[in-house]
């Protein structure tokens, strides 16, 4: 065999490629590295070197991408919610008309890149771009296409910001998480030469098929926030811009060919009333909950640290005008108030039923009548 289909070629450093060389296909988890270290290569013919082979590689989603991803998003939605102490928070859920491709012209190796997530290894699109987009289509919507469109109106300005100012509405990455699948396409180019204004767009230049990778998900969700500090009405501009997202989304798309009908959505619908305030409330109940337990913990240890004396003397000032209580004092405390002759604890009784109306009773209730004489007695 020819050397030159025997030796190693690297697109990658020789140290990295070592280690994920000898590395299982199955401990190669983040996409970033299944998408960049799995290329195959082939020798050209005509160039005399090596490239990367036109056929991309079969990429699967492995499992603990998934749980990664699921677990990105529970920390992202409980993250939102305790920013929304401070701030005011929409969410938006929009289903993809078909594929996205985003970051298909970042430099890489095979010509054709994919946004990959640094860190949870998941497609997304970036927050910047997802900005831009609405940006752009206020500015086709409302300023004829013009630029300074923008700083001639005081909505705009505040919700995207100039030069001179920051915007006051932040936009969040859009994680490409449910349902999530990478599909190979191809383009072609068919006159090459021309768009790399290297001639004419002639009818005998041999087409060029290009591999790349698009993401198909069933939906996304999608955040936008701005801090009450940043403007007096940021509930109003928040619930503005995310009227522009939505639209924006329906009608210019976002990512990388667009004008082949990738990137665009449709359903895009507000969901902060029906899935982002039930979690909310949930959480500060949850957050009472435990501030009522931390409470009651540090009642308990204070009574810990009392005589018992004392002790009895507190539980009987604790107690509320509920029938548990009231029975309560009656039985349990009442006999202990007797039996010690406490009568710090006998004043506090008193005064607890004289609070609920059973100090004053008539002869006539014989049973309270006598336990009312009894703690008079031990008072005197």
């Amino acid at each position: 065999m020819n050397k030159r289909h025997t030796e190693e070629k690297y697109f990658l450093p020789k140290d990295t490629h070592a280690i994920f060389r000898a590395a299982n296909d199955q401990q190669l988890t983040h996409l970033a590295y299944r998408l960049h270290y799995g290329l195959s290569h082939e020798f050209d013919e005509k160039k005399g070197c090596y490239k990367v082979a036109k056929r991309l590689p079969v990429v699967s989603i492995h499992p603990d991408v998934q749980q990664v991803a699921k677990q990105a998003l529970l920390h992202r939605e409980r993250s939102f919610v305790s920013f929304a102490h401070i701030a005011s928070v929409r969410k938006l859920k929009a289903t993809p008309v078909g594929k996205m491709v985003h970051g298909l012209g970042a430099g890489h190796v095979r010509e054709t890149s994919l946004t990959i997530h640094p860190t949870y290894g998941i497609p997304y699109i970036p927050a910047s771009s997802l900005k831009g987009v609405v940006r752009q289509w206020w500015i086709e919507a409302y300023g004829e296409g013009k630029e300074a469109a923008i700083e001639q109106s005081n909505e705009a300005t505040a919700i995207f910001g100039t030069q001179q100012r920051r915007g006051c509405v932040q936009f969040y990455d859009v994680y490409l998480v449910n349902g999530l699948q990478l599909v190979p396409e191809v383009m072609t180019v068919h006159m090459k030469k021309y768009y790399e204004t290297k001639g004419m767009p002639t009818d005998d230049q041999s087409p060029t098929p290009v591999s790349f990778f698009t993401v198909k998900v069933t939906d996304v969700d999608i955040y936008l926030s701005c801090l009450h500090r940043e403007h007096q009405q940021a509930e109003k501009l928040l619930k503005k811009a995310t009227e522009w997202t939505m639209r924006a989304l329906e009608e210019l798309g976002i990512g990388s060919k667009t004008s082949s009908g990738y990137g665009y959505f449709r359903n895009v619908r507000d969901v902060t009333e029906q899935e982002f305030l039930p979690l909310m409330k949930q959480a500060k109940e949850q957050i009472e909950s435990e501030m009522q337990k931390q409470q009651q913990q540090k009642e308990e240890q204070y009574l810990a640290s009392l005589s018992p004396e004392e002790r009895l003397v507190k539980e009987i000032e604790r107690l509320t005008t509920n029938e548990q209580d009231q029975q309560k004092s009656k039985s349990e405390l009442y006999k202990q108030v007797i039996e010690t002759k406490n009568k710090e604890a006998a004043r506090a009784l008193q005064a607890y039923w004289e609070k609920i109306g059973e100090w004053n009773v008539k002869p006539k209730r014989k049973r309270q009548y006598e336990k009312v004489q009894a703690v008079r007695a031990l008072l005197e």
